[in-house]
């Protein structure tokens, strides 16, 4: 496939949709279960948010593997798109955080197939893994900016039921036009002897080590990022509006320049954008926890950290990996970046309902997280150079 061919350009589509039903349905999950339906502390909101996030974690290995498997890509993209249209569709007839807890729960088992399927789908058969990827976060980050803007300008004019009715719509005809428009990719036959398990792949060299650092840095942006509507509104003094506005500015800059990340990280290596993008996610931490303007804070959040990290970490894993164990390769990062919405709401509802009494100042945790982060990044320098020589079979076979 090349970078920009119709069978990738489905892909990319597909997933840009299915981002701007998510980006309509995040942003205010919290803050909708608040306030809509009730609930009564931070404990309440943190169960809510963080149980579908643990189901996620799990679900999204064994997608990952069943696609390895079944040497298949494309049915498990649109068992993912079905999932999501099924979650938004009956988050809009929910009434109680209980049903809503039980909608997303069995939404996060359907829809948690998607994205292993879809990256391993993206980097397989090519060198050129980070740029692939790169226009792959450009393409999310298109959909994150189109639904971000929308529900936050339309939050208090229409209602969050409403803009979860549209959410599903969207990731309907994402689901049609996968179904229709993208293509699975013959995957070379691999003998017997060369298939991997799980323990098998987390044992090469830095695979573990990725692994658990994208799940500390994302459990720490996690612990605020689930309640930032609150930090905004509630506690800042800010407008449902400024929610929007910082999300979809994030993903408009992430959609003009992830390509050339995605570049960057095929030219000077993964390690090195990880390492920049820990060190940003902690001078980030320190400054969100002593900001008190709401506009600075929406501003600060605005910045777009995120696609140096994903596209960083997605295209090392693919380097570390073979093609017959791609899907669970991704799958293990796509599974440590879920971990910052199960176990960070945990780690941010805690502090806030015990310790901080607030919020915002869980911000200090994330920088911890993201310190610990940042050694473990340091320490995969020169990783990639000693891992890529026996395993990148996709790489030599494309050369």
């Amino acid at each position: 496939m090349g970078l920009l061919d119709r069978a990738t350009a489905a892909v990319y589509l597909v997933f840009g949709l299915q981002s701007t039903g998510m980006a309509i349905s995040w942003q205010f999950a919290t803050f909708f279960v608040k306030h809509e339906l009730g609930a009564p502390d931070f404990l309440t909101l943190t169960v809510v948010y963080a149980v579908p996030a643990f189901v996620n974690i799990f679900a999204v290995n064994l997608w990952g593997s069943f696609s390895d498997r079944s040497r298949a890509r494309k049915p498990f993209m649109i068992v993912g798109f079905i999932g999501y249209a099924y979650t938004f569709t009956l988050y809009s007839l929910v009434t109680t955080s209980i049903q809503f807890l039980g909608v997303g729960v069995l939404g996060a088992v359907l829809s948690s197939a998607s994205m292993p399927a879809g990256t391993a789908h993206l980097t397989t058969g090519t060198k050129s893994k980070g740029e692939r990827m790169g226009y792959f976060i450009s393409a999310q980050s298109a959909g994150w900016f189109a639904g971000a803007l929308l529900s936050g300008l339309l939050y208090d004019i229409v209602g969050m039921f409403n803009l979860y009715r549209f959410a599903a719509v969207v990731c309907i005809v994402a689901t049609g036009l996968a179904i229709v428009f993208v293509r699975d990719i013959p995957m070379k036959e691999v003998a017997q002897e060369r298939k991997t398990s799980f323990l098998t792949l987390i044992k090469k060299p830095g695979i573990a080590r990725l692994t658990l650092l994208v799940a500390l840095s994302q459990i720490g942006i996690g612990g605020v990022s689930f309640m930032y509507a609150i930090i905004i509104v509630d506690e800042l003094g800010g407008l449902a509006l400024y929610v929007g506005l910082s999300n979809s500015v994030a993903t408009m800059i992430a959609v003009v320049v992830t390509g050339y990340i995605g570049k960057v990280v095929d030219r000077r290596g993964p390690v090195k954008i990880m390492i920049l993008a820990t060190v940003s996610y902690v001078i980030f931490a320190v400054a969100f926890g002593l900001v008190t303007d709401p506009i600075t804070a929406t501003i600060m959040w605005a910045l777009p950290i995120y696609p140096l990290s994903s596209t960083a970490a997605y295209a090392l894993a693919s380097m570390l990996s073979g093609e017959d164990e791609r899907g669970r390769a991704m799958s293990l990062v796509s599974g440590a970046q879920n971990s910052g919405s199960a176990i960070g709401p945990v780690v941010g509802g805690l502090f806030a309902q015990f310790v901080f009494g607030k919020v915002q100042p869980v911000s200090w945790i994330n920088m911890l997280f993201n310190l610990v982060a940042l050694a473990l990044a340091v320490s995969l320098i020169g990783i990639v150079g000693t891992s890529l020589g026996s395993k990148d079979v996709d790489s030599k076979e494309s050369e």
